[in-house]
């Protein structure tokens, strides 16, 4: 018999995205509250910040629309949750995410 436990965050872990650079190693943490959808974000995750080597590039395009409209999404359902930190419908929500095991399975 084999177990595996699972883990959960709630939303109102997720604190920050990180970006790491390929080139460099220079890292950039951007608050999981941060509006990248302003105008004034734009273009804020094009280059790296040290190096300048091109980050958000993907087969002739651009990433940065979508990480702005995940972390929209996110602050969104955190909005539902409001400040009881729970969600109003007849259900729960958390984040599964990777445990040391499934890390292991994952290198074989």
């Amino acid at each position: 018999m084999t177990t595996q436990p699972k883990r959960f965050i709630e939303w109102s872990d997720i604190l920050a995205l990180r970006f790491e650079c390929k080139d460099c190693g220079s890292e950039l943490l951007i608050s999981s509250l941060r509006d990248l959808s302003k105008r004034e974000e734009q273009g804020k995750l094009s280059n790296c910040p040290v190096c300048r080597k091109p980050w958000a590039s993907v087969n002739g395009s651009t990433c940065e629309l979508a990480i702005a409209e995940f972390l929209s999404a996110l602050n969104k359902v955190r909005g539902l949750i409001g400040s009881q930190g729970t969600f109003p419908a007849g259900f729960s929500m958390t984040i599964e995410i990777k445990g040391k095991e499934q890390e292991k399975d994952d290198q074989k």
